[in-house]
C-alpha cells in the first residue's frame, strides 16, 4: 500500500506536466503544419522554383513531418492513462525515428542554406556565374539520403540491442559538427551585414534566413543537451526534455511565420500570401540580374 502511494505521489506530479506540456505543444505543432504546409503548396505548386527555394521546400517538409510527429505524441500524452513512456510501443517504435530522421534533416539543410547564403554573401559573383545550376537539388537529395541511412543504422541498432543507444552518437554528430558549421556562418553573415558592409541595403531574404538560423541556433541546442545529460542519467534531463521538444516545435513551426511577417510589404498592405512569399523569394532572381547585367555590358 506504501509503496503504492509513493509510486502515485511521485508519478502524478509527472502526469500533470505531460499534460500541461502536450496543451502547449500541440497547439503550435497544429499552427506550423498549417503554416509549413502553405509554402510547401506555395513553393511546390504555385511560384518558379529558383535554387534557394528548393532548399526551403525540402526544410518545409521536413519541419512539417517533425510537427506531425509531435502532434502524434501529444495526443498520445493526452489520452486518459497515457504519458510519455507509456506511449504504445508499436506507434514509439514508428514515431521516434521519424522524428530522429526529419529534426536531423532539418539541421543539417538549415547548415547547407548557411554555407550557401555565406557564400553568396562573400563570394556573389562566383555564387551567381559559378555554381552548377543543379547543385542545390544534388545537395537536397544527398542530405536525404545520408540522414535516412545514418537514422535507419542508428535506429535499428538501438531497438534490436537494448543496451545500445546510439541515438547519443547522432545527436553528437548533429551538436559537434552542423551545428557549429551554421553557427560560424550565421556569425559571419552577421558581421559581413553589420560592420564590413553596413551601408549597402539588406534584402528581405537575407534578413529571413538570418532570423531562422539564429531561432534554430536558440531552440534546437536544447534537444541536443538533452540527449548528452541523458547519457550520464543526470537528474536535470527530465526537465530538460520537456523545454527540448518545445523548442523542437517552436523551431519548425516558426520558420513560415517568419517568411510571412519579413516578406510582406507594409505600404501596399498584400496579404495575398502567394505573392509575399514570391516576392521575398524573388530577391534571388534579381540579385542574380543585377550581377549578370554589368557582365554582359563589360563583354
Amino acid at each position: 500500500m506504501e509503496s503504492n502511494a509513493t509510486h502515485n505521489s511521485t508519478t502524478f506530479p509527472y502526469d500533470r506536466i505531460n499534460v500541461w506540456i502536450g496543451i502547449i505543444l500541440l497547439p503550435v505543432s497544429l499552427f506550423g503544419m498549417v503554416g509549413n504546409g502553405t509554402v510547401i503548396w506555395i513553393l511546390g505548386w504555385c511560384i518558379k522554383r529558383n535554387p534557394f527555394t528548393t532548399y526551403v521546400l525540402n526544410l518545409s517538409i521536413a519541419d512539417f513531418v517533425v510537427l506531425s510527429t509531435l502532434a502524434t505524441i501529444t495526443v498520445c500524452w493526452l489520452l486518459p492513462g497515457h504519458h510519455y513512456s507509456n506511449c504504445p510501443l508499436d506507434l514509439g517504435i514508428l514515431l521516434f525515428p521519424v522524428f530522429l530522421f526529419t529534426f536531423s534533416m532539418s539541421l543539417f539543410l538549415l547548415a547547407a542554406i548557411s554555407i550557401d547564403r555565406c557564400v553568396c554573401l562573400f563570394f556573389p559573383l562566383w555564387h551567381k556565374c559559378h555554381r552548377p545550376p543543379r547543385l542545390s537539388t544534388t545537395v537536397c537529395v544527398a542530405i536525404w539520403i545520408l540522414t535516412f541511412l545514418i537514422s535507419v543504422v542508428v535506429s535499428a541498432i538501438t531497438f534490436t540491442h537494448t543496451y545500445l543507444d546510439l541515438t547519443y552518437y547522432q545527436f553528437l554528430l548533429n551538436g559537434l559538427v552542423f551545428m557549429p558549421a551554421m553557427f560560424i556562418s550565421t556569425i559571419a553573415m552577421l558581421i559581413k551585414v553589420c560592420f564590413i558592409s553596413p551601408h549597402h541595403k539588406r534584402g528581405k531574404l537575407l534578413s529571413a534566413i538570418l532570423l531562422a538560423l539564429l531561432f534554430f541556433i536558440f531552440f534546437a541546442f536544447p534537444i541536443n543537451a538533452f540527449q548528452f545529460f541523458v547519457s550520464y542519467d543526470n537528474p536535470a534531463s527530465f526537465y530538460l526534455r520537456y523545454y527540448a521538444l518545445i523548442g523542437a516545435s517552436l523551431n519548425s513551426a516558426i520558420n513560415p511565420l517568419i517568411y510571412f511577417l519579413v516578406g510582406r510589404d507594409k505600404k501596399a498592405q498584400s496579404r495575398w500570401r502567394i505573392k509575399i512569399l514570391e516576392k521575398l523569394f524573388q530577391e534571388e532572381e534579381s540579385c542574380r540580374v543585377k550581377i549578370e547585367s554589368p557582365l554582359e555590358t563589360s563583354l
